[in-house]
Parts: C-alpha cells; structure tokens; sequence
C-alpha cells in the first residue's frame, strides 16, 4: 500500500510539473518582452499597451518593454512583428490594419493569416467625427450638405478609421477625401486647425481637444454612442448605416513555442479579469473586450467579408503584380 501511495504521488507530482506554465522554467522568459506599437506615444493603442504591460511583467515576471514603430502607413509595426524571433521575447499589435488593411493595400513580405501566433483580442477602439470649433459646420447634417457643394476634407491616420466616411459618401453621394496623417494626434491638430475640414479618429486623440471647446463632436461612428456624451447621436442613429470597427489585440511571430503561446494567452486573459486594468481601458474611451487567440482569429476574419468589398469599390485594393 505505502509502494502504491509513492507512486499515486509520485504521478501526481509528474503531472503537476507538465501542467506547470512555462514561466516557471528558466528558459522563458529570459530576457525583457518588446511589445511593437505601430501607432504614435499617445496613442489610443498606445496608451493600452503601457497599461497592459505593467500588468502582463506582474504575472510573467518579466519587463514588458512597449517598443513604437510607425511608419509605413501602418505596415511598419506588423512587418517588424513578423519578422521577430518566434522566442517569446517579442509580441506586438495586431488588428485591421495588420490582417486586412495593410497586407490588402500595399506590397508586404508576411502573409496575414500566416505569419503571427495570436495571442488574443483585449479592446475594440470608438471612433467619432469632429470638426475644429471655428469651422461653419455645426451639425452631421451641415458637413453632408456641404460635401454635396464640395470636396470636404478629413484627416485620420489608418485606414481602419475611415471606413465609416467612405460609407457614408456612398450612402449620400456626398464628396470627401481622406487627407492622411502620421498619427491621430496630428489629424485632430490638422482639424483644429482648419487645414482640414473634419477628422475620424478615436475618443483617446479626440477628447483632449473636445474637453476644452477646440473640437466640436458631430457624430459616433461606432455601433454605440461615445461614454461621457450621451447627447450625441452614431451614424446609424442619424440613418446612415457607417461604422468604423476597432478591434485590437496581440500576437507572436508565427512559430513560438505552444507551451509559451499557452501561457502568455492566460496571462493576457487573466490581465482582461483584473477590473483594475478593464477600468483603464475603459476611461481611455475604449471598450475592453477580450477575446482567446483563436476567437479573435475568427472575429477578423468576420471582418474580412465586410471590408474587403469596400476597398476594393474605393480603389484602394492594390493591384496584382
């Protein structure tokens, strides 16, 4: 009996070693994790990633160092993601832009779906339209009719953010045009300004400038109005059927261990279950969703089937080689 007991243990012990994640073995990991950031400091991604990377060296014992490559018009980020050792020592973002966008419109060396073991989804970014506080358009309304006088110029940064504009030209026959920016922070400033006539961008870049009176807010383009101005109608509310989706989440370049990959997913899951870190992410005026690697998968490529159609109608597929 005694025999049998040390053995019973002795299989339990085997069996709690295998289940053990892999952050308690010395190989990973053993050195800083760089977390690539494809948008500019202050972004709204930005700012999501500072906060889940405090979180994430909490439960990985690890420093979690958050790395801003921009350029490219968006394909700098997920080419230099793709590109990174499978170690486990790099992650970055991955969203739209990455798997749809970018890969669709211009020349890249990663195939999408190919080329990142994703981790998982944990925010969807709330996009609006604004115009600078001195601009004659007061009203969605005002900014429709005066696109059917003229061209009406917007800024933005990603062409994730401007699906909703290209809806609603089609939608009302109006004329706009995308002036694009480095970063959002930059396009509302081109707004402010007057060297455009409106921008679409995220709560994060536009709010700073909303708060003070800079920036008049004429629309959510999201499936629900923006947290703190309830007063403001969507598009959908206005009867115009435009959204700019946002989701956004992080992955490893293709080929990192399984047993890392598994263990990074529950220490991201386990981040999303800390109200302390959802809290965050909601006063940033973004929604905190988490989604698994493979569900987000999925999710984006739900959005595949509703995007493509429209850049291919704007011409902004690129074309066969």
């Amino acid at each position: 009996m005694q025999r049998r007991s040390i053995l019973r243990a002795g299989a339990a012990l085997a069996g709690a070693a295998l289940a053990a994640p892999v952050i308690g073995q010395a190989k990973w990991p053993s050195r800083e994790i760089t977390l690539i950031n494809p948008n500019a400091p202050g972004a709204s991604t930005d700012l999501t990633a500072r906060m889940l990377a405090v979180a994430l060296e909490k439960r990985l014992n690890a420093t979690v160092i958050v790395k801003n490559v921009v350029g490219g018009a968006g394909a700098l980020g997920p080419s230099t993601l793709a590109a990174a050792a499978p170690d486990g020592h790099t992650m970055g973002l991955v969203a739209i832009s990455s798997h749809i966008a970018v890969p669709n419109m211009m020349d890249v060396k990663y195939k999408p779906w190919e080329a990142f073991d994703v981790i998982g989804q944990v925010a969807a970014l709330r996009y609006g339209i604004g115009v600078g506080a001195d601009s004659p358009i007061k009203t969605l309304q005002d900014l429709i009719a005066e696109s059917k006088k003229r061209t009406v110029t917007y800024a933005s940064n990603n062409v994730t953010n401007v699906v909703a504009m290209y809806q609603l030209a089609k939608l009302t026959g109006g004329s706009f045009r995308w002036v694009r920016f480095s970063g959002g922070v930059e396009s509302v400033t081109a707004a402010i300004g007057g060297h455009v006539d409106a921008v679409i961008q995220t709560i994060a870049e536009m709010r700073p400038q909303m708060e003070p009176g800079k920036l008049r807010f004429l629309a959510a383009a999201a499936l629900e109005r923006w947290p703190g101005y309830p007063e403001v109608k969507t598009l959908r509310e206005h009867g115009y059927d435009a959204v700019s989706h946002g989701p956004f989440g992080y992955a490893f370049p293709a080929g990192v261990d399984k047993g890392i990959l598994k263990t990074m997913e529950a220490a991201l899951a386990d981040c999303m279950k800390d109200k302390t870190v959802t809290d965050g992410i909601e006063k940033l005026g973004i929604m905190a969703i988490h989604r698994d690697g493979a569900s987000y998968t999925a999710y984006l490529k739900e959005i595949e089937g509703q995007l493509l159609p429209i850049l291919r109608e704007t011409g902004m597929v690129k074309k066969p080689a």
